[in-house]
């Protein structure tokens, strides 16, 4: 019986040591999870977007022979100026001008006709039916005289305003379709530059505001430029919107078809910025992770523009809050870290 008692006091003594060595290792597992951190303050910064564009003109008039034509003269070369009323080319007018010869003289013959008859009918010599047949022939003959001459005309293509001369390469006998652009008419005292802006970012510009030009093309030149326009309907292939700046026109070695890179300045940034690379994007908002009694908390922002040091962060954060910058991968809503 004394044997059974002391070996029941050893199995006792053995289960109470291993139950607290099982407790001694749990209460030794840290999850702490390491992390960098950053405390918000207020800033000043300016906000801006990056854009590239092209030189356009902002009148760019195209000329063209209306009824095409065999091409029988060019006057003018390419980039030329021409002064408004200036001859720039001339197609064949042969056909054009039979058609008006035989409109003149039918029109000579109704006049003729019209002139024997109006006295004859003012004396009652006949009767109304036939003086009203000869007024109709003589207003055809006269509308189809003006349409031919208009043709004849239009054989000469001259300068519509003044200009610079945008043309490809033309020779004569070269057979020209109708209303195709012959040449161009461009306005070099009104330049504008165009880029494409990304529909999230179009409603932050407006009108009246400045962008840094850079031009690649003449040494990295740089001037300021101002929006003038934007458009209101995307393409429907980038959802992107057409944005205008005017181009100073004291340089003239801005020419059309040069690649600008532009810097667009907006309104003053001043708030909360955080860095952009610990901003966790959403498909309709955005988040950052916090730290609150050494623990971690997602929190909801609203981001606003970009600037050198990161995003604005219009609303969800205050000045004195604590964000996790680095090693926020592995969190959790209420993991324990350490920084």
């Amino acid at each position: 019986m004394m044997r059974i008692r002391i070996i029941c006091l050893w199995l006792g003594l053995f289960l109470l040591a291993g139950c607290g060595e099982k407790k001694n290792t749990k209460q030794s597992f840290d999850p702490t999870i390491p992390v960098e951190i950053s405390i918000i303050e207020q800033t000043d910064d300016n906000s801006f977007r990056n854009y590239v564009g092209t030189v356009k003109s902002e009148m760019k008039l195209p000329v063209s022979f209306p009824l095409g034509g065999t091409l029988t003269g060019v006057y003018v070369k390419n980039g030329q100026h021409v002064k408004k009323g200036a001859l720039i080319a001339r197609v064949d007018e042969t056909s054009a001008k039979s058609l008006h010869d035989a409109a003149l003289a039918t029109l000579n013959q109704a006049e003729d006709g019209y002139n024997r008859l109006k006295q004859v009918h003012d004396e009652g010599g006949i009767p109304d039916v036939r003086w009203v047949q000869m007024e109709t022939d003589l207003e055809k003959a006269r509308q189809t005289e003006i349409t031919t001459r208009k043709h004849l005309s239009e054989c000469t293509l001259r300068a519509p305003q003044d200009g610079y001369i945008s043309m490809e390469e033309h020779t004569t006998g070269e057979n020209l379709l109708p209303s195709a652009p012959f040449c161009h008419i461009i306005d070099m005292n009104k330049m504008v530059v165009e880029f494409s802006v990304p529909e999230k970012e179009i409603g932050v510009i407006q009108i009246g505001d400045k962008a840094e030009a850079t031009f690649p093309g003449l040494d990295n030149m740089t001037r300021t430029i101002e929006i003038i326009d934007k458009s209101f309907v995307s393409n429907p292939m980038g959802h992107t919107y057409t944005v205008k700046a005017r181009v100073p026109v004291e340089n003239k070695d801005i020419l059309p078809g040069m690649v600008v890179k532009i810097q667009l300045s907006l309104s003053e940034a001043s708030g909360i910025v955080v860095p952009s690379s610990c901003v966790l994007t959403m498909p309709e908002d955005a988040d950052v992770w916090t730290v609150k009694n050494g623990k971690a908390y997602r929190r909801n922002i609203k981001v606003g523009g970009f600037v050198k040091n990161g995003v604005v962060v219009e609303s969800g954060l205050e000045s004195g809050d604590t964000i996790i910058t680095v090693g926020y991968q592995k969190l959790y809503n209420g993991a324990k870290v350490s920084f």
